[in-house]
């Protein structure tokens, strides 16, 4: 099975890396899955991360644990059907959210995110949610 990881997991995953206890929420709800990060996330974390001085190579030996998942044509027509369709009823999302939801649906996989308000207006998307202890 696969997740999808919101930014929220790789800021949580980065910042608790020496406290792991603080993580067993979500260390729980991804066990035995496989961490998909959509190219947003990726690109969302390591503009902060970079702004905040960490190295280019620390952030590539920190994504060799997970699986990357480039920006593809299915992925940019799913966003744009789900950004009309939720315009249309006054709800579209922040859209890097929406991007990573498109991502999810694309790939008919759960985002996991520990700000689950961000996705639950996303029509037929699943939603993996956890806590930091």
């Amino acid at each position: 099975m696969d997740l999808i990881a919101d930014t929220t997991v790789l800021i949580d995953l980065w910042r608790h890396r020496r406290t792991p206890q603080r993580l067993e929420e979500l260390v729980r709800k991804a066990r035995g899955a496989s961490l998909v990060v959509p190219w947003i996330t990726e690109a969302e974390f390591s503009r902060g991360a970079l702004h905040k001085g960490v190295g280019r190579e620390a952030l590539e030996s920190f994504y060799r644990g997970f699986l990357r998942l480039a920006l593809d044509q299915r992925t940019i027509d799913r966003y744009c059907d789900l950004w009309v369709t939720m315009a249309r009823k006054g709800r579209a999302p922040d859209y890097p959210d929406l991007w990573i939801a498109a991502s999810a649906s694309v790939l008919d996989a759960p985002v996991l995110t520990r700000n689950p308000a961000h996705f639950t207006a996303v029509p037929g998307l699943s939603v993996a949610a956890y806590k930091l202890l």
